[in-house]
């Protein structure tokens, strides 16, 4: 995954701040747990999400407790959500996507092999576990290459991203239903189209990138268009998202989700494309 799923921090409650932060970090302190510490540094955003989303499934209210953070070992302790079924499921689809995503980045770029390498046999391990999120994303990010190869349209690829993170929705909970699956369908397909447009200045002349197709020279005009195709597509995504979520029946840390659907999906999306391909920076909790 990316990271590019977040909360709008400037517009959310000091509570729900709080709430988002403790499921990151008892995120991370279970994806030790259960996936050894070199993995905890894979964790990102957008799993959050997927934390989140379980737990309203699930009707699973999170525990919170007070700990250390390995991150930060000097200072007060921090809040957490402890450890629980929910979670462990997440560290192993965590494991999975990140494993794949360094070996796409083998196979493009030739980086990260080292990573890759060491973080294996934890992904073996995830995989046993879940064997059909494992064989979902295997075969998306096989189709995904092909895409590329075939030097596909942006849609085709970003579709096929979401229907990667489709398939850990039922990877998440038994109780998956087809609200879920169109959510995370469409989570996926802006997630991808987001991450190719913040690639565009890197991947000009040097990978593939679906905003780039036969694309000579990074001028107004090329941002212009690509501003507009981007915008259409996201703001499309993030339609059918809330529309999913409204129908959703949410009991269980409405807040910091209810801001990312109608808050931090749109503002990024601004941000992102405002930047025009420069990278932008991480958000710190």
């Amino acid at each position: 995954m990316f990271g590019y799923v977040v909360i709008d921090k400037p517009n959310i409650l000091i509570k729900d701040y709080n709430t988002y932060r403790a499921y990151y970090c008892g995120l991370c302190k279970s994806i030790g747990k259960v996936s050894g510490q070199l993995m905890r540094f894979t964790l990102n955003y957008d799993i959050v999400l997927l934390a989140l989303l379980g737990h309203n499934y699930e009707e699973l209210d999170p525990v919170f407790k007070e700990g250390h953070c390995i991150a930060h070992p000097v200072g007060p302790k921090r809040t957490y959500v402890e450890d629980n079924p929910v979670l462990q499921r997440i560290a192993d689809i965590n494991a999975i996507l990140a494993y794949y995503k360094l070996l796409d980045d083998v196979i493009d770029e030739g980086k990260h092999r080292s990573l890759k390498n060491a973080l294996k046999p934890v992904y073996k391990k995830a995989a046993a576990r879940q064997k059909a999120f494992d064989q979902a994303v295997k075969n998306g990010y096989e189709r995904l290459r092909r895409n590329e190869k075939e030097n596909s349209s942006l849609t085709v690829c970003a579709e096929c991203f979401g229907s990667m993170l489709m398939a850990a929705g039922d990877a998440l909970t038994e109780k998956c239903d087809v609200l879920l699956r169109e959510f995370l369908f469409y989570t996926g397909k802006w997630i991808y189209v987001i991450d190719a447009y913040d690639d565009i200045k890197k991947d000009f002349n040097k990978n593939f990138n679906p905003f780039l197709r036969d694309v000579k020279v990074l001028d107004d005009k090329f941002f212009n268009e690509a501003e507009a195709v981007a915008r259409q597509i996201t703001y499309d995504c993030i339609e059918k998202i809330t529309d999913c979520y409204n129908r959703m029946e949410i009991k269980v840390s409405e807040g910091p989700l209810s801001n990312i659907v109608y808050r931090g999906l749109a503002e990024r999306t601004e941000y992102v494309i405002k930047k025009r391909g420069e990278k932008w920076p991480k958000i710190r909790l």
